[in-house]
């Protein structure tokens, strides 16, 4: 496939990193030369320096031959017009990020076919998304869905009086079908078998159709309490979308914002959310405000560090769960070990979503889980000649470390067994640890 990438930002930049490493044709356009060069000396990708919304310049990219397109500048007008003009000479795909409210929930705008767009992303609404998922089910460390939402992956922590505690994988029983793929314990990844014992503080990674999870969650001993206060430091795009989201709940929002003209915006775009004036990094606001009350503090302003001091700062007073946006990828890493429960990065959420439009049904990673050690992948059985098909599960020769966690066939989520045998146009997906990924490849070679 041949990709080109308009914009060499932090979601640019990963985009084209992915892209190449699975080995197809990228171009990226970037009008700053500095960071065009920072491209040019980490990737292996081609780099122009230019315009890429400019019709003249767009004449040097061939589009006809171009798969895709996307377009992800810092301006939204300028990436509607890359695309626009992108499609009108024969790119196959567009993708554009848009960032401004108006833009991003304007139906209209979206279902307008003139522009030539084929996809908008808003990065600040897919992460308050995500966030919006952890706050669901405040007991996961991690929560992702496929299928359109069909199914359910979590990520949990075995609590020390939790009903599977030193049982046996292969004595668990339940009304409802599930898989644990992995358990996580003192650093190391297990993929479990039926003589594996659980034990208390173990990171369990669960499977199941979404409706089924809670009882799921419910028949090993854990209980789903859902949160009745969320507490949102920071205001901007990503805070509003969080809030707009939690407003049709039963949960109570409120959110600190030190810009008072941000303030009187939110407070006329939202119904139900409390709009309090006022710095995050205050301790006596944030106890005079009941911080010790608070089921869930979100912290997504612009400030990594301070995102990540008011998170432990709130954990400190009280607050019983912590979720810190950050931008900056190098953080990532540490922010769970200084006792923050969960990161979100804006800048890998767009780049997963973005690679889950284009390349959906191919063996992409869909999600990571267990902090990395390991990647939930699409892949769609697309031709009746193909490796898998007509072949149950426990007779195809899948490395270790892969497990088919489910399979969507003719609308209906599957969470199978060894005894299910797969069928021309299945829709897959797979767990893979990432030391399996180039054996499973070889796999349909």
């Amino acid at each position: 496939m041949q990709a080109i990438i308009i914009g060499a930002g932090k979601v640019g930049f990963s985009l084209a990193e992915m892209l190449s490493d699975q080995e197809h044709d990228v171009i990226v356009v970037e009008q700053d030369p500095d960071r065009a060069e920072t491209v040019n000396d980490n990737l292996d990708v081609q780099v122009l320096v230019g315009n890429g919304a400019s019709p003249r310049f767009q004449q040097n990219l061939n589009l006809k031959e171009a798969n895709l397109l996307v377009a992800v500048t810092d301006s939204d007008e300028v990436n509607m017009l890359a695309c626009m003009f992108a499609k009108q000479r024969g790119a196959d795909c567009t993708v554009a990020r848009v960032r401004n409210v108006e833009y991003a929930q304007d139906a209209l705008l979206k279902a307008n076919k003139s522009l030539g767009i084929d996809f908008f992303i808003n990065p600040e609404q897919v992460t308050a998304n995500a966030i919006t998922n952890y706050i669901q089910v405040p007991e996961a460390l991690n929560v992702n869905f496929f299928d359109a939402r069909q199914v359910m992956l979590l990520e949990i922590e075995v609590p020390e009086k939790a009903a599977i505690v030193n049982v046996m994988l292969k004595n668990l029983t339940g009304a409802n079908r599930f898989l644990i793929t992995s358990i996580l314990r003192d650093g190391d990844l297990i993929i479990p078998n039926g003589d594996d014992i659980i034990l208390a503080g173990d990171r369990l990674t669960l499977i199941s159709r979404t409706e089924d999870m809670e009882a799921v969650e419910k028949s090993i001993g854990i209980n789903r309490r859902p949160a009745e206060q969320v507490m949102i430091l920071g205001g901007g795009r990503t805070g509003y979308y969080l809030a707009k989201n939690l407003e049709p709940t039963n949960i109570r929002v409120t959110i600190i914002e030190k810009n008072y003209a941000r303030c009187e915006r939110l407070s006329a775009l939202l119904d139900t959310t409390i709009i309090l004036h006022g710095d995050a990094s205050d301790i006596d606001l944030l106890q005079e405000e009941g911080i010790d009350e608070v089921d869930i503090l979100v912290s997504t302003t612009e400030d990594d560090k301070l995102n990540v001091l008011t998170c432990l700062m709130g954990s400190r007073l009280g607050a019983k769960k912590t979720i810190a946006q950050i931008r900056r990828s190098d953080y990532l890493p540490l922010i769970q070990s200084v006792g923050i429960d969960v990161s979100v990065s804006p800048r890998l959420l767009t780049s997963e979503a973005i690679m889950r439009f284009i390349q959906k049904g191919t063996l992409i990673s869909m999600a990571e889980v267990n902090t990395g050690f390991a990647q939930i992948i699409e892949l769609i059985i697309d031709r009746e000649s193909h490796p898998l098909a007509n072949q149950a599960i426990k007779d195809i020769k899948f490395p270790k470390g892969v497990i088919v966690v489910s399979i969507l066939r003719d609308g209906q989520v599957i969470i199978p067994t060894g005894n299910d045998v797969l069928l021309f146009e299945d829709n897959l997906n797979i767990f893979v640890a990432k030391t399996s990924m180039k054996k499973l490849k070889r796999l349909f070679r």
